[in-house]
């Protein structure tokens, strides 16, 4: 990578320490099998991250906006196995709860 292209990245998202962390979330998704934002033949991911995040495609939230996302999946995921058992099918194991990226 080129030094005016990582200096792009660390200006949108605002450090070093911010696309440290971006960059090592949104890797370890893609290696769990999460799908590509971007459309891209290419399988470095760094690459896939890179461009992920200049496309505005993923974004590091933190304080209280990640803790508010974080309650919002967790009632959603009970709702939802709520409504399995209502219907007669066996309860899910509690999804872990994503890491944020967006």
């Amino acid at each position: 990578m080129e030094a005016h292209e990582l200096e792009q990245l660390l200006n949108k998202v605002g450090g070093k320490f911010k696309l440290v962390v971006l960059c090592q979330k949104r890797m370890r998704e893609l290696q769990r099998g999460l799908p590509k934002l971007v459309l891209t033949d290419s399988s470095n991911q760094w690459e896939v991250v890179s461009k992920e995040i200049m496309g505005s495609k993923v974004d590091l939230m933190m304080g209280e906006e990640a803790d508010q996302m974080r309650k919002e999946l967790a009632a959603r995921e009970s709702e939802e196995a709520g409504e399995g058992e209502a219907k007669g099918e066996p309860a899910k194991l509690p999804a872990k709860a994503p890491e944020q990226s967006k």
